[in-house]
């Protein structure tokens, strides 16, 4: 029995998280800060994000500007004779000249969709950031729970074999092998669930890094384990001056109270400048000036008569006025509602943490040491000390995966709001 207590002595700080962190101190891990720098350089959905917003920034210039002029050129068929000579070419340059304001409104309305497309480039990168930051938080978890069940096995590994030596000589009963052999295959099964959720979180994470699928992660071995002192109302009200979403919601609502104004000054005319050229031959004609070539300016307009349009057009932006400030009020009540429930899960998560740090997993530690020592004098069998370390290391896989959730809720909470959260 002495040899079988050697070996249970250090699993007491083996299960613990203070070994496990010394552990991995050395060790190759990821650096979650150098993840998210990497997602935002490298990928596709932000270059793509980036680069609509770009291309919204040139509109603004298109929209205001003047249409082209025009230039044209006349050739007469067949001369038209006038007292001075013959009449041949025709040359002539128009210029349209939008009524005074129409312009600059378009160019307005280009302006809020290049705010709106900056906000959804920004937008994308709060979803990436937070891809990333959920996906490293779920490896966190992932391989701390693989490192305690490679120990844990280990651990029975070496049960089993004292305890099919102490069968074989007479001194146990063959219930603790059964038990060990059981206990083994219950732990590769779950080690095997882990393994494969991994693969689905290194796929993930190089989905977001743009990084070949069969690429290699290391291991994500420490998260920040504080806790943050937050208020729900400031959340709610930082959220609603900066969430990505609302401020691309409102850009569309400047755009159509600008659209508005435009409908008004189409009930006005446009204005056309154009000059003429005329080539004149001096052909027979006696007159002192004849062949003086001619020229002639005109001044035109539209005539805005089909009210009925124009109509159209103010009853059309005025409900796309109403419709993009109801959009804006919709996403203002989810983006309340977002705050509200993400704050929610983390304080929760909070607690729980709470029972975990200050309570079980204590209690789950003073369990073993209490087992070990009973088994020690004989009064604890086996399976009973088997029965707490499988409670210490439920509780520890336990405590790992809700520092994992805080932070996933912490991170959901920051894109919820639009911004990162002060410790």
């Amino acid at each position: 029995m002495h040899g079988l207590i050697s070996i249970i002595l250090p699993v007491v700080l083996m299960l613990t998280p203070w070994s496990y962190i010394g552990a991995q101190e050395n060790g190759q891990s990821l650096s979650l800060q150098m993840l998210i720098k990497e997602a935002l350089s490298k990928n596709p959905a932000i270059g793509a994000a980036e680069s609509r917003w770009r291309a919204s920034q040139t509109r603004p210039t298109q929209a205001s500007a003047l249409p082209d002029p025009v230039f044209s050129y006349l050739r007469f068929g067949q001369s038209v004779e006038t007292r001075v000579g013959p009449q041949e070419n025709v040359l002539s340059l128009s210029q349209t000249l939008p009524f005074p304001g129409k312009l600059d409104l378009k160019g307005k309305m280009a302006m809020q969709d290049a705010l709106a497309e900056e906000q959804s480039f920004e937008a994308t990168r709060r979803d990436v950031v937070f891809k990333v930051k959920s996906a490293y938080y779920d490896l966190y978890w992932v391989d701390r729970s693989l490192n305690y069940l490679n120990r844990y096995l280990a651990l029975l590994q070496d049960f089993t074999r004292v305890a099919e030596q102490k069968y074989a000589t007479g001194q146990g009963i063959q219930a603790n092998v059964l038990k060990s052999h059981v206990e083994i295959s219950s732990i590769l099964q779950r080690r095997l669930g882990f393994e494969k959720m991994r693969r689905s979180i290194v796929a993930r994470l190089n989905a977001l890094l743009n990084r070949p699928q069969s690429g290699s992660v290391a291991a994500a071995t420490a998260i920040d384990t504080a806790r943050v002192r937050l208020n729900e109302d400031a959340l709610i009200s930082l959220a609603l001056s900066q969430r990505e979403e609302l401020q691309s919601a409102n850009a569309m609502v400047g755009k159509s109270e600008f659209m508005k104004r435009l409908a008004r000054k189409n009930y006005w005319p446009d204005f056309k400048l154009a000059a003429n050229y005329v080539d004149v031959s001096k052909g027979v004609s006696l007159a002192p000036d004849a062949g003086k070539n001619a020229w002639s300016v005109m001044v035109g307009m539209n005539i805005p008569i089909w009210l009925g349009k124009r109509r159209a057009e103010s009853r059309e932006a005025d409900e796309v006025i109403s419709s993009r400030k109801l959009a804006y009020e919709d996403l203002e009540n989810q983006v309340k509602s977002e705050v509200r429930d993400f704050y929610y899960q983390l304080e929760i998560t909070g607690k729980t943490l709470d029972l975990y740090e200050q309570g079980l997993v204590a209690q789950a530690e003073s369990s073993l040491e209490s087992a070990l020592s009973s088994y020690r004098t004989g009064r604890l069998d086996f399976l009973s000390l088997l029965d707490a370390e499988r409670m210490l290391l439920s509780l520890n896989l336990g405590l790992i995966k809700e520092q994992s959730n805080y932070r996933k809720h912490l991170a959901a909470l920051e894109r919820a709001v639009g911004g990162e959260l002060g410790q």
